[in-house]
């Protein structure tokens, strides 16, 4: 059987023009939810892309300290839930955080709720962040998102297992992006490593997959606090940063456990000595980051989980073709027609749910026109 060619690379100007199509196919996919939701996506794709590869800059610059970056993302996260809940304070607003803390008689109520609603997804969150973060020591920026971009199948498999119906479409297009996916890893590995070897690289690519797998669980976890699941019917119904505001906590104390016993105090002392360009790309990492954290929210509450993990994975082709161009990494023939094939999966998997959803819809329309029974028999 013949193998995908791998000679052709896209060139750099084949590779940018690619990246300012995402965001015109964007601008026409996403126009029912108006010039708010466009932005809202665009700028959320944006963000992941800058998050990836202004970490990749710091890695590659020397310091070579992929969980004190994590923890710094999170504490830069923290910090902003903190400046949010000072200015609604002061504005005379309280979230649902500010009202659990300023009520000692349901201190015993208030934690029970948080364990079982925020520290699954909390802890899920850590390690989805962490996993991805480790795996750019390993792999290049490129491959890591061409992995990612599984994430809005998996995260229809696990919305799945909470109740959400899949169409038979829908699982023809899973199994059509799982052959794509396998398209990639085979010959992406070696392509897109960054040079390191082969073991090596499997390391990262496990890593990266783990991510998506507790990505794609955390994400359904939070938007059954945001928007109300079949047999959840107590969802609390919050609002995007009321949720990013109650994970916060777990993410800095997991974060941070994690990152002193893994890598010490030793990151952070080197951190005055950075040179100009890297503490200026840590800063930028940082920043998007945040802006990637609230705003992602915002789009699973717009979409939904999965189909905001499907939003989302338009930053593959975008993160793709600015590594190429500006990284030293390769876009292949192989890897184009890899991501082709889960793309084409997961367009299938949401054309079929959109038409199951149709018909249920039309049905239940058929069914509302029916005479009541007690009708039956009149004289």
């Amino acid at each position: 059987m013949m193998g995908v060619p791998t000679g052709f690379v896209v060139s750099r100007s084949g590779a940018l023009l690619c990246a300012f199509g995402v965001f015109f196919g964007i601008s026409y996919a996403y126009r029912p939810y108006g010039v708010a939701g466009i932005a809202v996506i665009s700028t959320q794709i944006a963000a992941i892309v800058a998050v990836h590869l202004s970490t990749k800059y710091v890695l590659q610059s020397g310091f070579d300290f992929p969980m004190t970056i994590t923890t710094i993302h999170f504490a830069c996260v923290a910090l902003a839930c903190i400046i949010r809940q000072a200015w609604q304070a002061f504005q005379g607003n309280k979230d649902l955080m500010m009202r659990m803390l300023g009520n000692p008689a349901e201190y015993g109520k208030s934690a029970t709720f948080y364990a079982r609603r925020f520290f699954p997804p909390g802890l899920l969150q850590t390690a989805s962040v962490v996993m991805n973060t480790v795996s750019l020591a390993y792999i290049g920026a490129g491959l890591n998102s061409l992995i990612g971009i599984m994430t809005p199948l998996s995260t229809a498999l696990v919305a799945y297992a909470f109740g959400a119906p899949i169409s038979s479409v829908g699982w023809t297009g899973i199994a059509v992006a799982i052959i794509g996916d396998c398209v990639i890893s085979t010959g992406g590995v070696k392509a897109m490593a960054g040079g390191a070897g082969l073991s090596v690289a499997w390391i990262g690519v496990s890593l990266s997959v783990g991510a998506m797998l507790a990505r794609s669980t955390r994400t359904v976890l939070l938007d059954r606090q945001m928007n109300t699941y079949a047999g959840d019917q107590d969802c609390p119904r919050l609002q995007p940063a009321e949720v990013v505001t109650m994970v916060s906590p777990c993410v800095v104390v997991f974060g941070s456990i994690l990152s002193l016993s893994v890598e010490g105090l030793g990151p952070f002392k080197r951190l005055p000595t950075l040179e100009p360009a890297t503490a200026a790309m840590l800063v930028l990492s940082a920043a998007s980051a945040v802006y990637l954290t609230f705003m992602g929210m915002v789009v699973v509450k717009m979409l939904g989980a999965s189909a905001a993990q499907i939003a989302g994975k338009l930053n593959v082709l975008v993160t793709v073709a600015l590594s190429s161009a500006f990284l030293g990494e390769e876009m292949t023939l192989q890897f184009v027609v890899g991501a082709a094939l889960v793309l084409a999966g997961a367009a299938t998997f949401e054309f079929g749910q959109k038409a199951a959803a149709t018909r249920k819809a039309e049905l239940l329309k058929l069914y509302n026109r029916v005479p009541d029974k007690s009708c039956y028999g009149a004289a």
